[in-house]
């Protein structure tokens, strides 16, 4: 009797019916008690032995759709016992639901390849290494991401040099945002130097160019904008058409809002496209990411109402995909520029939801920014001893992870909030603006400068030092209108 014939026969007792006739003839267990019946009922090497036909069959009559099909074919070479090649068409799997978006899936067979993969599977065990941290970093934590990225690298020393970059890097990035720093962290400082070192050893500088964009990004953390921002602009240009989508979009918003910060706005509306190119050939993730790099720029640029409308929209976006990290960055924007147009009702809310998510994601170069809005905008509606809590935690994050521009911000708003009491306290306040506009001035942080020197022209107004305050306030003015900021008093 033909195959064919015993389908026939099958379906007419009841048991399996017909799922599709197009583009191929597929049936269905009616039940799964049938189907489990039906497996229980044949020995174990005979399982294994279907699976391995199954899977071998699949892949003789769709040699064109191999990775549309690797998460079938890596389950029956799984329960086949040959898990060597299971792991293989599981981190095929895990790319193509990475190239659809997919990033929680990817997740799951990214890190079911992990587990299965063999010794000698150094170069697909750093892919499905690079390719969870890829998947999973905008909203997982777990650790586990950079314990496998670890072991990936440590048993794939021999192997693909690019992949060993890419793996280098993503630790190095998720261990930055944990907040750890290179000179206390050994394992953030090996990652970065063996980066470079693989890098180099390559012909042409393309190869280290992504390790040196995170050195330049940590450099403009620390507060060396000016520095970090040439070293960023060094990679990102040796970087083009060498990094995938996500990665040089990255880069791109780290460059774009170091620049912003340093009032260089042609430059960072320049970094701004060259990161949308980039985002539109990857994720919805990446171009919220690269969108959430425009409301950084329109908020020191002073553009509020835009900016805050940006940062909602992203907000809202990556709500909707789950991509928590995107929601601080955008909640920390959006909380930013409503506070900046006083309205500390409305800020409430975001920066809120940014503290909560920043310990699900552990994104501490975030956490000072969310801690120190939040704190002001306690203060602002008339909670100060909870606003001194809060910036007081600010600070102390901000100065344990050398983040000189995070402690300026924290400052200025303190100083800021100082001021606008019923009863100011002008001494208080003047004494953290005079640290905060040292602080932007040595880090060539103009836009916020600027400000800054307005703010603390209040102060020295408040405390009669009336002619020191018109000078401070004229040169205050004039860096605004010479940037071009669009808020008050400068537009």
């Amino acid at each position: 009797m033909s195959a064919r014939q015993e389908l026939g026969r099958l379906e007419a007792s009841g048991l399996i019916q017909i799922a599709a006739l197009q583009p191929e003839l597929e049936y269905l267990f009616r039940h799964a008690l049938v189907q489990e019946a039906a497996y229980a009922s044949l020995l174990k090497q005979d399982r294994r032995a279907l699976h391995k036909a199954a899977a071998e069959a699949i892949l003789t009559l769709h040699p064109d759709r191999q990775r549309e099909f690797a998460p079938v074919v890596a389950m029956h070479l799984e329960q086949a016992g040959e898990s060597a090649r299971a792991a293989e068409y599981l981190v095929i799997a895990g790319e193509h639901a990475l190239e659809r978006f997919a990033n929680k899936e990817a997740v799951a067979f990214f890190q079911r390849a992990i587990e299965l993969v063999g010794d000698s599977q150094s170069d697909f065990r750093l892919r499905a290494a690079i390719g969870a941290a890829k998947a999973g970093w905008t909203f997982t934590a777990t650790g586990r991401e950079v314990a496998d990225l670890e072991g990936a690298v440590a048993a794939g020393e021999q192997g693909d040099p690019r992949l060993l970059i890419d793996a280098l890097f993503w630790i190095a990035y998720m261990r930055r945002q944990r907040g750890e720093l290179a000179e206390a962290s050994p394992e953030l400082k090996r990652a970065l130097e063996r980066a470079v070192e693989i890098g180099g050893s390559l012909k042409g500088s393309s190869g280290s160019a992504l390790p040196r964009a995170l050195i330049g990004s940590y450099a403009a953390f620390l507060g060396n904008l000016r520095d970090g921002a040439t070293q960023m602009r060094s990679a990102l240009d040796d970087l083009e058409e060498q990094a995938d989508p996500l990665s040089s979009a990255m880069i791109a918003d780290f460059l774009a809002m170091t620049y912003a910060r340093m009032g260089d706005f042609k430059e960072a509306d320049e970094i701004v496209a060259f990161g949308q190119r980039y985002a539109a050939r990857g994720d919805e993730i990446a171009r919220v990411d690269i969108d959430i790099a425009q409301s950084a720029i329109d908020l020191e640029r002073g553009d509020l109402e835009k900016a805050t409308a940006q940062a909602l929209s992203c907000s809202a976006r990556a709500e909707d995909l789950g991509a928590f990290a995107c929601v601080v960055a955008s909640n920390v924007m959006l909380g930013s520029a409503t506070l900046a147009n006083d309205d500390a009702m409305s800020a409430k809310p975001p920066l809120e939801r940014g503290d909560e998510l920043c310990m699900v994601t552990n994104m501490a170069p975030f956490r000072t920014l969310t801690k120190g809005l939040l704190a002001s905008t306690r203060a602002q509606l008339g909670d100060l001893p909870a606003g001194v809590v809060g910036w007081n935690e600010a600070l102390e994050s901000a100065r344990g992870m050398q983040d000189r521009y995070g402690e300026a911000r924290v400052l200025w708003a303190r100083g800021r909030s100082y001021a606008r009491q019923v009863t100011p306290d002008w001494n208080a306040s003047l004494a953290d603006l005079d640290e905060a506009t040292k602080l932007f001035e040595s880090m060539e942080a103009r836009p916020s400068l600027a400000r800054a020197l307005f703010d603390r022209s209040k102060a020295l107004r408040g405390l009669g030092r009336t002619s020191e305050a018109g000078e401070v306030e004229n040169q205050g003015l004039q860096l605004g209108r010479r940037l071009g900021l669009k808020d008050a008093p400068f537009a």
